[in-house]
Parts: C-alpha cells; sequence; structure tokens
C-alpha cells in the first residue's frame, strides 16, 4: 500500500521586515466618555481578507490576485495593511485610533464594484470605512501611467472620510453604559446597508443597520428579543446598554451573519452550548438548537460556559458551490471539538444538520479558521509554546505545521573565528530580527545608550539593516557592545582567556536581549485563510506569516516508507553538535562520505557497547526487499536535474495569455522573501535527508551481513549510490549557502564599472543587473536573485509546465510550490543552466562567486570551463590579472561544449573549435582592456594565435592585439615583430602608421629610422609624408625625421627633396625669424644631401601645391554638387585638363633660394621690423635693394652676383653714403655724432676685401675705402661702376677723389672726359684732355704711360687714340667762354697741345710710310 509524505512537511514562513513601516496615524474622536469605558477591556482581535473577482474575469489577469487586507485590534488601536504578493504597494499601512474606545472583535471587509468597506464595532459605536477598489484604482493608474509603485486602497486614507457622520454611529448616546459588549459580528447586506449586531454581557443582542452609502437614510438601532411579550415591551422601553449586568446563560459567545435566499440571518453560539438562529429582518429567533445533540457519550444537561474564551463560531463558504456551513468550536473542561453544522430549509423552517465532529488537543485554543477542506488551529500549551495544527478531509488524524522555531542564545563559535564577527553575522541575518527589536534590546543592554558611547547613532544603527555589505554601522553597533565590555572589565589588565569569556559574555547577553524582543514580537494573534486561492496566515503581534503547502507529494511503496523510517530514526538521534560538525567539515573540501564515517561510528557503534539505533536501523533494513531500488527511487527524487521532464520542449507553445500571467506571479517584494524562505526551507530539509540518508547507506555497509545485506548490494551502494548521494548533498549544500549568504553591498561607482564591464562581454542585457547596492535593507544572494533574473526565469519555465493551470484560482496552493522547485532547479549545479552565476556576476557580487566556484571545483563536473571563465572574472575584479589570465586559460578548452560560453558568451553559429577559441580569447582580451593591463593581453593574444590556425580571419586583429600593447609598454622591437607578422596587408600598413606615428610622438626617431622596413619602405615614405603634410609645422617635425629616414638609407636625393620641401612649407606656413631660420636650415640641408649624389642625379622636382591646380575628372567621378560649365549660348563646355606643371630643381636653383632666405634673415638682424618677417620672401631686385637700404653691402652684392643682376644699385648707394659722410665728418671727429655712429654700424657688416675695420679711421675715410675695394673688385671692362659712381658724386656735387680719378684715367680716360664734359666740369676736363694727349704723344715716342695704362707704340705696336669728339666738344665749350682770361688760357692751352700732337702724328705717319 502506497502512503503520501505530504502529511509532515507543513511549514510556517515567516518574512521579518528588513525596515521600519511607515504608519499613517489616524484618530478618530467617537465621543464616548473616557471614565466610562476606562475600565472596558476587550481582547486583541485580528483577521484577514482576500480580495474576490467581483467582475468575473478571472484573477490570472487582475490587479486583486494574490492581494489581501489584514489587520490586528488591541484596545482602541486598529492597524490595517493591504499586501499584495505580484505587486509592491505605495500607503498600504494606516492606523486608526478610535480614541478612548476598545474595539469589538467582528471586523469584516466587503467588497462592492467601485469601492471597499470595512466595518469596525467598537463597545460604543460602529464605523463604516469606505475605500476605493483596488480595479478602480488600476483603471486609473492605467490613465496616468507612471513608473512608481501601485497605490493601496489606503493611500488616500484621511480623517475626514473616518469621522464621516454617514458612516459612523454611537450606540448610546447618552454616555450612560451599565452593560459590556462582549463581542459583535457585521455584514453588508444585498441592498448595500451595513449591518451590525453586538451580544453584551446580559445576554443581549443588539442589531444596528446603517443606510446603503448614498442612500438617504438614518441609523436603526434596535434590540433582538425572544421572550414574552412583556420582555419585549420591557427590552423596547429600557435599553440593554442601560439595565444593568444580569448574568444569563443565554448570553452569545460567536456571531457571525449570513445571507440566505436573500434575507440576512445571524447565528450565535451562547453558553448554554445552544446555537441560535435570528432573522435579521423579524429580529426574531427562529431557530435554537441544542450542541449538545452531538456529544451522545456526554451528559446532556453540563452547566454554561464560564471561561473568558467561550465557544466560537465561525462560518464557511466552499467557493465551488457557494455553499454555506458554520464551524462551532466547543470547549470544555475535559475536551475540545469542533463541530461543522449545516443550516438547511425544509417544511418552512431552518433545521441543523450535522456534517462532521473533529476532536481537538486539551490545550486552550487561541483561534482558528476553516476552509473548505481544512481546518487549521492554534492552540497554546500550558508551557506557553504556540503549536498550529492542521486537519483536513484527506487525513484522520491532526497534521502539526511545523512553526518557525525560536532563535537559541547559546551559539556555538568556532574556535579560529571572533565571537564579535559571530554574533554580528548573525544579528545582521536578514530577516533574523526586525529593526525594533535591535532598537529595543540596544536600549535595554545599554544602562546609558548616550553615556559611554556617545558617537553611536542608536536609532540610525537599528533602523538600517546591517550586514558585512555595510560595515560602518556594523562597527557603530561594535562599538556600543565593546564599550559595555570595557565598562566591565573595570580598567584591570586581563587574561586573553578572561577577555574572551567576558566577550562572550556580553555578546551573548545582547542577543538574548535580541531574542526575548523577538518572542515578544513574534507571538501569534490570530490565523486568516482564503478558500479560493490556498492562503493561510499567521498574524503575529508585529509581523506576519504564512503556511507553506507540502513541498512534495509523493506516493511511495513499502521499501521506500521503510527506508525513510530508517532516515526519520537517524534524524531523531543526530546532534546539533554533528550536524554542525558535518555542515563545516562539508564546506571545506572534505569528501560527504569522509565527514559522515566517523559520525556512523559515533551513532552505530558507540565505544560503550551496542547501539539500538543499530538494532532499529538493521531490523528495517531486514524488511527492505530491494534496497537499491528503494534507494535509487530517493536519489532520483531528491535529485532536480531528474525532473526536467514536466516541462514543454518549445516556448512557442506556451500561450500568450498563459507567459503575461505567470510572468506577473510573486514578483514583489515580500513575496520574493517568502519564496526565498520556501526554497531555504526546502533545501535545509532536502540536505538533512541526504545527509541522514547517507549515514544510512554507510552504516548498512558496516554493518555488513549480520542484517543480510549481500556483498552484491553493498557493492553497488559502496560504489553507486553513495558517489551519488554525496554529491546530492554537495548540491543542496550550494542551495543552502546561496539562500543564507548575505548579498555584499557596492558603491554606484563600482556598479557602473561593472554594468560596462558586462555590456564589453555582451553577456547580460543591463536590464538583468540586478542592483546590489550599499544603502539598500541586506537580502540573501537567494531573495536578490528571485527579485531579479532568477524570478522572471522560474515564472517563464513555470509558464513551460502543462499541469499548471495558470487561470486556477488556488494560486497559493497551486503556483508557490512549483514556483520554489523550479528556482531551486535553475540554482541546481549538476544541469546546463548557468544563470545563477551570471546573476552574481551582474549584481557585482565577486566575493559570493569565488565561494560559489570554491564549493563546486572538487565535485561538480558540469560547466567547469564556465565557471572557471566567472573566476578569472572574479579575479580580474579584485586586481589580480595574472590568476585571471590562468583561469581564462584553463576555461578555453570548454568553449566548444558548454552552453554558457559557446552560446551566451561567444554568442556565435561557428561550430569549428579553433575559431570559436580565438572568438573565445578575443572577449576576454576585450576585458583585459577595459582593466588596462596590456601585458596580459600580449600573453592571451599570443596564446590565442598559437590556438588559432592560419586561415582564421580573427589572426590579424589578434596580431594588431600584440602590435598595439607592445607598442604601449614601449617594446618597439616586439611591436615591429608583430607588424611584420600581420598576414592581413591593410592591418600591417595600419600598425605601421601607428608605429611611425608613436615613435615619433615618443622621440623614439633612431629607433624608427634603423627598423628594415621589409617591403614597407614605400609605406613608411608615403606615411610620413602624408603625416608631414597634414600636420602642423609648429607642433610636428616629420620632414626631418624622413630626411633622416632617407641619409641613413644612403638615399640622398630624396633627403634633399624632403629638406627643400620642408622649406618651401616653412616660408608660406610660418612667418616669423624662427620660420625663417628652420627655412633656411633646411634649404643648407638639402644642399648637402644633393651635393653627395653624382652631379648629374643632383636635381629634384619642385614640390607644387595641389590647391594650385585642378585636374578633370571624369563624368563618373565628377564630385557631386558641382555643376558643369556652360558657355554664353548655354552650351555645355568641354572639360579643358590642366596639365600639373613639372620644375626641375638644380643645386644652382635651390642656392639661390637659400640666398634670398639667408640675405633677409640678415635683414631681420640688421633691422627688427616685424614687416620684414611677415609675407613672402622679396625677389632678388627688390632684395637688394633692401640689403643697400640696410647697408648690407657685401651680401647686396652676392644677391646681384647669383641672379645676375647689376651692382649700380650697389655703387650708387654706397657713393652716396660716402658723401654724406664726407660732408658731415672729417678726420679730426671719428664718431662724433649720430651719423658717423651709424656709419660705423653698417660699415662693420661689409668686409669684402677692405680688411679689418680700422677705428683710426673716419667713417668717411672707411667708406671710400670699401668703395674702393669694390670698384676695384667688381668694375669690369665696361668701367660702367666708375661711371655710375662718377655720376652720383658729380650729381651731388661732389669732387671725384684722386684715387677714382686715377683708377678711372686708367680704365677708361675717355669716358671721364665725357663725364667732366657733361658735368661742365671745362677745367678739370681740360686738364684730363691735356694729360691724357701728352702721354698718348709719349706712347708715340715708344714711352710707357702706366697712369692710362697705355704702352709705347714703338715698343709693342700698340694703336692709340684720342677722343677727338670730347675734345671738339671741350674746344668749343672753351671758346664760348674766351671771355672770361682763365678758360681763354685754358682754350689756347688745349689748342696748342692738340696742334702739337697731331703735327707729331702727321710726322711720324711720314715717317711710317717711308720706311
Amino acid at each position: 500500500m502506497a502512503e503520501s509524505l505530504s502529511t509532515i512537511l507543513h511549514r510556517e514562513v515567516v518574512v521579518t521586515a528588513s525596515t521600519g513601516v511607515r504608519w499613517k496615524e489616524i484618530t478618530v474622536y467617537t465621543g464616548a466618555s473616557a471614565s466610562t469605558l476606562q475600565d472596558i477591556k476587550v481582547p486583541e482581535s485580528c483577521g484577514g481578507y482576500c480580495y474576490r473577482d467581483v467582475e468575473g474575469t478571472g484573477l490570472e489577469n487582475s490587479p486583486v490576485r494574490n492581494r489581501f487586507i489584514y489587520w490586528r485590534a488591541n484596545d482602541d488601536t486598529l492597524e490595517l495593511v493591504e499586501q499584495s504578493l505580484d505587486v509592491n504597494l505605495s500607503g498600504n499601512h494606516v492606523r486608526y485610533r478610535f480614541q478612548d474606545t476598545p474595539i469589538l472583535n467582528g471586523i469584516s471587509v466587503h467588497e462592492a464594484r467601485n469601492s471597499l468597506v470595512i466595518l469596525v464595532p467598537t463597545v460604543a459605536s460602529v464605523h463604516r470605512l469606505v475605500f476605493p477598489h483596488p480595479l478602480k484604482l488600476d483603471k486609473r493608474e492605467a490613465r496616468f501611467a507612471t513608473d512608481t509603485s501601485p497605490l493601496s486602497i489606503f493611500y488616500d486614507a484621511t480623517v475626514a472620510t473616518a469621522t464621516d457622520a454617514k458612516n459612523m454611529h454611537m450606540l448610546n448616546p447618552s454616555g450612560s453604559i451599565t452593560a459590556h459588549l462582549l463581542t459583535a459580528a457585521t455584514h453588508v447586506t444585498s441592498d448595500g446597508e451595513a449591518l451590525f449586531v453586538l451580544a453584551t454581557d446580559a445576554g443581549g443582542i443588539i442589531q444596528v443597520k446603517m443606510p446603503a452609502m448614498g442612500v438617504q437614510g438614518v441609523v436603526q438601532q434596535h434590540e433582538l428579543s425572544q421572550s414574552s411579550m412583556m420582555q419585549k415591551l420591557w427590552n423596547g422601553l429600557v435599553p440593554v446598554l442601560i439595565r444593568g449586568v444580569q448574568q444569563d446563560a443565554g448570553t452569545a459567545t460567536g456571531i457571525v451573519i449570513h445571507s440566505i435566499h436573500g434575507e440576512d440571518f445571524i447565528f450565535c453560539v451562547c453558553r448554554d452550548h445552544k446555537l441560535r438562529m435570528w432573522s435579521a429582518k423579524t429580529r426574531e429567533c427562529i431557530l435554537a438548537y441544542n450542541l449538545l445533540d452531538f456529544l451522545s457519550s456526554r451528559d446532556q444537561s453540563l452547566p454554561p460556559v464560564t471561561s473568558t474564551s467561550g465557544h466560537v463560531i465561525k462560518k464557511v463558504i466552499n467557493p465551488k458551490n457557494n455553499s454555506f456551513q458554520l464551524c462551532v468550536h466547543l470547549t470544555f473542561p475535559d475536551q475540545n471539538q469542533f463541530c461543522l453544522v449545516k443550516p438547511v430549509y425544509n417544511d418552512s423552517r431552518f433545521h441543523i444538520q450535522h456534517q462532521a465532529t473533529v476532536f481537538g488537543p486539551l490545550e486552550d485554543l487561541v483561534d482558528y479558521c476553516v476552509t473548505s477542506d481544512k481546518l487549521y488551529t492554534l492552540w497554546t500549551s500550558q508551557s506557553g509554546r504556540q503549536f498550529l495544527e492542521a486537519d483536513s478531509d484527506d487525513t484522520e488524524s491532526w497534521v502539526e505545521v511545523l512553526l518557525q522555531p525560536q532563535e537559541v542564545a547559546d551559539i556555538l563559535i568556532p574556535s579560529f573565528r571572533d565571537p564579535r564577527d559571530v554574533y554580528l553575522e548573525r544579528i545582521f541575518h536578514p530577516g533574523r530580527f526586525s529593526s525594533q527589536d535591535l532598537l529595543k534590546a540596544l536600549n535595554n543592554h545599554m544602562s546609558s545608550p548616550r553615556g559611554s558611547c556617545t558617537d553611536v547613532p542608536w536609532t540610525q544603527v537599528c533602523r538600517l539593516r546591517v550586514s558585512s555589505a555595510c560595515p560602518t554601522y556594523g562597527r557603530r553597533l561594535s562599538a556600543a557592545v565593546e564599550s559595555e565590555i570595557r565598562n566591565c572589565a573595570l580598567d584591570v589588565e586581563m587574561q586573553e582567556e578572561d577577555y574572551y569569556q567576558l566577550q562572550l559574555e556580553q555578546w551573548s547577553k545582547f542577543y538574548s536581549c535580541c531574542i526575548q524582543y523577538q518572542e515578544v514580537g513574534a507571538k501569534v494573534k490570530g490565523l486568516f485563510s482564503d478558500s479560493v486561492t490556498g492562503l493561510v496566515c499567521l498574524i503575529r503581534k508585529s509581523q506576519l506569516s504564512s503556511s507553506q503547502l507540502p513541498t512534495d507529494d509523493w506516493s511511495l511503496g513499502q521499501d521506500v516508507m521503510k527506508l525513510c523510517e530508517c532516515v526519520r530514526d537517524i534524524s531523531n538521534e543526530m546532534t546539533e553538535e554533528l550536524s554542525t560538525q558535518f555542515h563545516t567539515e562539508a564546506g571545506m573540501f572534505e569528501s560527504p562520505e569522509d565527514v559522515v564515517s566517523p559520525m556512523v561510528d559515533a551513532l552505530f557503534f558507540p565505544p560503550g557497547g551496542d547501539s539500538l539505533l543499530a538494532t532499529d536501523v538493521g531490523d528495517r533494513l531486514e524488511e527492505i526487499h530491494n534496497l537499491v531500488s528503494a534507494l535509487r527511487v530517493l536519489l532520483k527524487i531528491l535529485d532536480l536535474s531528474n525532473q526536467e521532464e514536466d516541462f514543454m520542449l518549445d516556448d512557442s507553445a506556451v500561450d500568450a495569455s498563459r507567459q503575461l500571467s505567470c510572468s506577473q506571479l510573486f514578483t514583489s517584494s515580500s513575496s520574493s522573501a517568502i519564496l526565498a524562505v520556501c526554497l531555504e526551507q526546502m533545501c535545509t530539509t532536502r540536505l538533512s535527508f541526504c545527509r541522514d540518508l547517507l549515514v544510512l547507506q554507510v552504516a548498512a555497509i558496516k554493518l555488513g551481513d549480520q542484517h543480510g545485506l549481500r556483498p552484491d548490494v553493498s557493492s553497488v551502494v559502496r560504489e553507486d549510490l553513495i558517489p551519488l548521494t554525496a554529491s546530492l548533498i554537495q548540491s543542496y549544500l550550494l542551495l543552502v549557502w546561496a539562500s543564507q549568504s548575505v548579498v555584499i553591498g557596492n558603491q554606484n561607482t563600482a556598479l557602473e564599472f561593472n554594468v560596462r564591464q558586462l555590456a564589453a562581454l555582451e553577456i547580460s542585457d543591463t536590464t538583468n543587473v540586478t542592483s546590489s547596492r550599499s544603502n539598500l535593507p541586506s537580502v540573501t544572494l537567494a531573495e536578490l536573485f528571485i527579485q531579479g533574473v532568477g524570478g522572471a526565469q522560474g515564472r517563464s519555465m513555470l509558464a513551460q509546465i502543462p499541469s499548471i493551470d495558470y487561470r486556477s484560482k488556488a494560486v497559493w496552493a497551486q503556483h508557490l510550490v512549483p514556483l520554489v522547485r523550479t528556482l531551486a532547479k535553475i540554482i541546481w549545479p549538476m544541469c546546463d543552466n548557468f544563470l545563477f552565476p551570471e546573476f552574481l556576476v551582474g549584481s557585482c557580487q565577486y566575493l559570493h562567486l569565488q565561494e560559489y566556484v570554491r564549493l563546486l571545483s572538487s565535485w561538480c563536473e558540469w560547466n567547469v570551463a564556465s565557471r572557471r571563465f566567472l573566476l578569472g572574472l572574479c579575479y580580474l575584479h579584485f586586481d589580480e590579472p595574472q590568476k585571471a589570465a590562468q583561469c581564462f586559460t584553463q576555461a578555453g578548452s570548454g568553449v566548444g561544449n558548454e552552453t554558457f560560453l559557446s552560446q551566451k558568451l561567444l554568442q556565435t553559429d561557428e561550430d569549428e573549435f579553433h575559431k570559436m577559441e580565438v572568438l573565445y580569447y578575443l572577449k576576454v582580451i576585450r576585458q583585459f582592456e577595459e582593466f588596462n593591463l596590456p601585458d596580459m593581453v600580449i600573453q592571451l593574444a599570443k596564446t590565442a594565435i598559437g590556438a588559432a590556425s592560419e586561415e582564421d580571419e580573427n589572426l590579424a586583429t589578434l596580431w594588431s592585439k600584440v602590435f598595439k600593447y607592445h607598442l604601449e609598454l614601449g617594446h618597439n622591437e616586439d611591436a615591429y615583430g608583430a607588424m611584420i607578422a600581420n598576414p592581413e596587408p591593410s592591418r600591417r600598413k595600419d600598425c605601421l602608421r601607428q608605429l611611425l606615428v608613436v615613435l615619433c610622438e615618443r622621440g623614439d626617431l633612431q629607433a624608427l629610422v634603423e627598423f628594415p622596413y621589409i617591403d614597407l619602405q614605400d609605406e613608411v615614405v608615403n606615411i610620413l609624408e602624408s603625416r608631414a603634410r597634414s600636420v602642423d609645422l609648429v607642433t610636428h617635425n616629420y620632414y626631418n625625421l624622413l630626411y633622416s629616414f632617407h641619409i641613413y638609407r644612403n638615399n640622398f636625393r630624396k633627403a634633399g627633396h624632403v629638406m627643400y620641401e620642408h622649406g618651401m612649407r616653412l616660408g608660406r606656413e610660418l612667418p616669423g625669424l624662427k620660420g625663417l631660420q628652420r627655412q633656411a636650415q633646411c634649404y643648407l640641408a638639402s644642399l648637402n644631401a644633393l651635393r653627395l649624389v653624382r652631379p648629374e642625379y643632383a636635381w629634384i622636382v619642385k614640390p607644387v601645391s595641389m590647391s594650385k591646380y585642378t585636374e578633370q575628372v571624369s563624368d563618373d567621378d565628377e564630385e557631386p554638387g558641382i555643376s558643369p560649365k556652360h558657355g554664353l549660348d548655354g552650351a555645355e563646355k568641354e572639360a579643358h585638363s590642366l596639365t600639373r606643371k613639372m620644375e626641375i630643381m638644380e643645386l644652382v636653383d635651390i642656392e639661390k633660394e637659400y640666398i634670398l632666405v639667408d640675405a633677409r634673415l640678415r635683414l631681420i638682424r640688421r633691422n627688427p621690423d616685424p614687416s620684414l618677417a611677415s609675407g613672402p620672401t622679396p625677389g632678388p631686385d627688390e632684395m637688394v635693394g633692401l640689403l643697400v637700404n640696410s647697408g648690407l653691402f657685401d651680401r647686396a652684392i652676392i644677391v646681384a652676383k647669383y641672379f645676375n643682376l647689376t651692382l649700380n644699385t650697389v655703387f650708387e648707394n654706397l657713393a652716396l653714403r660716402c658723401v654724406h659722410l664726407a660732408k658731415g665728418s672729417n678726420y679730426f671727429m671719428i664718431g662724433d655724432n649720430d651719423q658717423t655712429s651709424e656709419a660705423w654700424d653698417w660699415l662693420q657688416e661689409n668686409h669684402f676685401n677692405a680688411g679689418t675695420v680700422q677705428r683710426d679711421k673716419s667713417a668717411a675715410d672707411q667708406a671710400w675705402t670699401l668703395l674702393q675695394s669694390y670698384l676695384s673688385s667688381y668694375e669690369d671692362n665696361t668701367t660702367r661702376y666708375h661711371r655710375c659712381v662718377s655720376e652720383k658724386l658729380l650729381s651731388h656735387g661732389f669732387a671725384l677723389p684722386t684715387w677714382f680719378i686715377n683708377t678711372y684715367k686708367e680704365l677708361n680716360c675717355a669716358e671721364l672726359l665725357r663725364v667732366y664734359i657733361d658735368y661742365d666740369l671745362l677745367e678739370e676736363a681740360a686738364a684730363l684732355a691735356t694729360e691724357y694727349i701728352h702721354a698718348v704723344t709719349d706712347t708715340l715716342a715708344g714711352v710707357d704711360r702706366i697712369m692710362f695704362d697705355l704702352k709705347g707704340c714703338r715698343l709693342n705696336a700698340q694703336c692709340v687714340w684720342l677722343p677727338y669728339v670730347c675734345i671738339d666738344q671741350l674746344l668749343a665749350a672753351l671758346h664760348d667762354h674766351q671771355e672770361q682770361i682763365t678758360y681763354k688760357k685754358i682754350y689756347e692751352d688745349l689748342k696748342q697741345t692738340v696742334t702739337r700732337y697731331q703735327d707729331r702724328v702727321e710726322r711720324d705717319s711720314r715717317d711710317l710710310s717711308r720706311t
């Protein structure tokens, strides 16, 4: 026969609020007299209500699904809380205080189409609280859609709505009250009227009826009576509240109201054990039934109940058929029983039909609730322990619900840990203590909270949930306890052991205080259940918990049941020390089999003798027919990876409405906490079961043949089943660790960096990254996982289970447990799902990720490479790049067979392993690039290159990475080698360009020039030329680099071309002195380079700017936006291509340009005029003029010579300067004025053949000397420079110097004579003519005249002549002036001299003719 394990797996799920709740406080003044009501004591009450599908549209997509209201009433305070398991509600806590008016039980909640009504009875008044219905709020929020949380119905609760006169009524306005109200019931009729029924301790029942909302009317108050006519008259005249207290056996202890066929009836269970039924319409008792009739074995005349609680009645509605039943709890001194009865209308009257009777334990009942198939009861034992039991239709006995165990004050502290750390972890573990408990405990623990440690903000410490993620507040709390320790130490020196004990004492004291306040707040006040959803909640004093339905419902055979009984026996004998030892050693890489072996010896083979446990287990093992099959069944059930058959294979098969409904299921923060607690409970239970099952297997092997275990069975258990059980234990250890580990908080900067890191990896959407900021309340990893991507994935998988009815209204009963199982399967390590470690990365939980990998590293063979990859991310996050690179390299082997690496990380359709491995390394390299670790990038890139095939298209990328980071690290040789090894020409060119630019920027020019550049020299030149022509000449100088590059390779001609181009650009683009200096240097370098070339090749092509010329392009290549040209007749003109000009530059041409630049530099140095340094270089003519004007005659002569210009300008200017100096100074006045001082300045710049400037001469003499040297050096046979000098001097009225006349005579006496005549110097002309005629006459005689450069004719037969024209002109001029005695005498002398010369010539001619 098969049995079920579901009867032992009911558990309570407790979720402690992490942060304080903000209550909206509303005070209602009822008008009752405080002095009258001060002695009235009313027991605390509580309850709850789940929303119904009032519109009939179904709950799967309704805003009221998984939404409920619960309340607590204590004295005059009513706390209302609305909670949703699907969404987070805003403003869902409201606290009403009915001033000095205690609240009765009987509060009820009723739904209408647009409103929700809460009816509240008090000892002096009744109230109707009206709120908007969630459906109405949902429509309003849909109209004004926002990203904020949905609003609660209590969000807009105000004092005005609570004190509306239409919604409240005083029971006795006069204020005189002698009878006290005991209990009440409330109801809303089908007409919308609010019906209040209140029972007094005098046996009376008061009925108050408020008109429906929006309907005019008055409040009706009546007393229900079943006595005689006179009694009815007396009751009508004197209200029960002022008649006085009269003990009556008919006093109602419990009331409910229900509508049957449109008429409202009141059901009361009274102290006389009778169930009375009243008509609210006629106010008459229509039925009185003695409940003792159901007690066939008891005396039918029991006295009335005198206990304070009395009998209790509750109604039960079956949601399937809306049938109505009553559940009455009857309490007697020696027993408790629950009677389920049903009112039946037959023969025009009502009858009570007995349905069932359930007997309860002999304890005090706190509360109970009934659903259509289950009965939940809450009891308090005589020792004060509370326990919850459940009874259902399919069981014949009570099943105890496992309530949350109380915290134990004694904590086992390992010897290697500090007590402070252990206690802080437990105190601030999520969900363990509320902030209010911590605040109370801290105030109670410290005798003076602000005395010894004034820097601790107590309220802030306790209001904020603290964990290892918030070390600041943990340190503050620690400081408070440490301060108390110091106070107890009394400033004396203590031994280490004594201080350790004192530390334990103080921390234990504080922890015990926290536990005490927690126990007070965790006291259960009541229950409420919902037959529709299956939700059962326990309302505690300061929190709300729920009852988890059976987590597993397995039908097991006899062998498996007996095996489970063995496991149960072992669990009963398992001590906490052994359990703690097992968890500690199993989490430290110890094999579970090795861990349980000493436990087996301690349990089964104690040193003192035989063990009863060994006997019992051995006997049961003998009864098992097939031990191996039973073990395999259990292990298969426990292995979550074997339970995949329930899921659909294709996501597309999931209906859209089904997916949408499940996607919004249990999405609120409270639901996430509940799911996390359920997950922890399930995993903890299964871990304990697996542990005990492993103990059983090891014990069975050790027991051996004593109990019939065959050797072949022992072998199978040892070799197959024990390793499988050990794997399950380690898997559940991981799940428990995930459920208990606290999230580590992170700063916003760390989170932002993590998001960027994941974006670079492309393994996680930013929408899936779960926030774990340091200022958020601390939660466990499982809860954060459920709040984010884990919960979404779990709901998606839940929608794929065909057996799940997403339209079912029993959401809590049917969906909670499957969702918990699904979440456990997602985290389960022995499967292909890798979502949980991805979540750890996405939420920046790298410390926990390291622990996750550590827990699985020694045994789990699933996703090994993926875990190594994530471990590498951890090391990278913690700045351990070497370890990270090692992990990444180890993980590379799994890219072909692990889903995470191949599909999530790589996201490629490639199936070849080597190509996938290269893509994987590229992803990893991107991570190291994010962390700026070039050395690791190089290492990984080389590893990838070694793994890649020669045809891999990513090989060029890898070599580019190697090149880039070698270059970044300054490894020039390695970078060059990586560039040369790059197989892709375009990438190689890109690397080459980057290499050249970087080396130039760093100044490593020697390395750049000396690289061989195999087959890349032309590219180098093109790149450098392009860079040189595109960058600013002021900041970068690539021309010098090009020059060095060509010189190093003996390419002098290109070197000369580069420097000439550089000089040209400097002249155009860089004005100023520095530009001219650099230009001159460039021209000199170009000249030097070209002089090293053979003369026939010492030329270059002059660079021409492309902007000066336009090249005609074809129609296909015509630039967009440029229209063709047209003639006057409109016809399109033909395009005429312009041939680009080519100009050859030889050495002489370059020298000419250099001469001009050098002359300009000298001008600027001589005259620092800004205009001289700006603009283009002047031409040769202009330059000569500028030089002459500045007194730079030497440089002017050089320029004129290079450009074949005459020196007239030079001589004229110098002659003029000489005249001015001669007129302005003399020999005895050297440097006595500004003119002479200036003359010395320019004289010092001209040293051509003049020797050193002598300061013992006057400036005029030095100038004349300079002029004389120039004439002697540059005068040619044409004597043009003598003529221009003589003309310049004579035009200024200055006599020709003697040395000038002598040299002029020697060169061209006739021309000098003409000059004299031109300037009317008749005397000088006559004297020169006379002297010259005499000299010629002497030459006829054979005498040499050196002064006129004449040789004797007889010696060399030299022909001589006289300037007869000039002499005739002179004679004519003298003849015209004969009236002057001087000119007359000169004329006569010249005339005679000419006559004698002519005679001599005639005579000699005759002599020659004779001979």
